[in-house]
């Protein structure tokens, strides 16, 4: 059971870090299993339901985006022959390989997680430090726009968002360096990731309602996180891409990546 202030504290939390180049469920895992000491088996469904208030948050932020693709979806046909499919094209089959990619993964967390808290938490740290390392090393290196989305580019980001579903693997942090690698300017790599993120935790929503049920957790609790992370994440999201272009959270991914894996320590004696 998550206590209505300790939802607030996570709402909050997932509201400001999904939008920086840090893994908001890999900052959010560590703090209910440390902090809050909630069951590890239980972090990876709340951590995955918390993104409900942030999916809303940047649907509204992309509204207008939203729209027009919804509008050109009756004219839709397969391929990369114009910029609206290509787009259409990009986000349908990244979304789809980021469900054959990411499932069995979270199948697998799922059922180990609750058999090897320490090793949990171990992954945490690994997983954060790799993000911090491909935040460093992504640099802008191009000016690429959504006019110049390719098939490459579809599985390239489909797999590797899949594998965000890693507790410390940034979703944002990565699909915007791998993008960057591609030669993406950063604002259009910011607004794809952006895009890629609503189908993907819409339909990872949808399947932890269908195959596990919802969290544990009462209605107001689920409410309240929810409308905080929802709240946060409107508010935080013009100012905090600003300050994430500049300060470096590769560095603090790295950091709290070593920060939990040092309680293994004692383990090497």
């Amino acid at each position: 059971m998550v206590m209505s202030w300790v939802a607030v504290v996570l709402g909050v939390l997932q509201g400001i870090l999904e939008w920086l180049p840090v893994s908001s469920q890999g900052q959010l895992s560590l703090a209910m299993m440390y902090l809050f000491k909630i069951d590890a088996n239980q972090v990876l469904d709340f951590s995955v339901f918390l993104h409900i208030g942030t999916l809303l948050a940047v649907t509204l932020y992309l509204r207008s985006d939203i729209l027009n693709l919804l509008r050109k979806l009756p004219d839709y046909r397969f391929g990369y022959a114009n910029q609206q499919n290509r787009l259409v094209s990009f986000l349908l089959f990244a979304t789809i390989l980021t469900g054959a990619v990411g499932y069995p993964l979270y199948r697998l967390l799922h059922t180990t997680a609750p058999l090897t808290g320490e090793a949990f938490i171990a992954l945490i740290g690994v997983a954060l430090i790799v993000t911090g390392l491909v935040q460093k090393y992504a640099k802008v290196r191009g000016a690429r726009e959504t006019a110049d989305l390719n098939l490459k580019d579809t599985v390239l980001l489909g797999v590797a968002q899949g594998f965000s579903v890693i507790p410390g693997i940034s979703r944002s942090g990565t699909t915007t360096s791998f993008l960057i690698f591609r030669k993406f300017s950063s604002e259009e790599a910011l607004r794809l990731s952006f895009l890629m993120s609503i189908p993907a935790v819409l339909i990872a929503e949808i399947g932890l309602a269908l195959l596990g049920g919802l969290p544990t957790i009462s209605l107001l609790e689920a409410l309240t996180s929810l409308a905080f992370s929802f709240l946060f994440g409107l508010l935080s999201i013009h100012v905090l891409m600003k300050i994430a272009r500049k300060i470096r959270f590769w560095a603090f991914c790295v950091l709290l990546g070593i920060l939990a894996l040092l309680p293994l320590l004692g383990y090497l004696q």
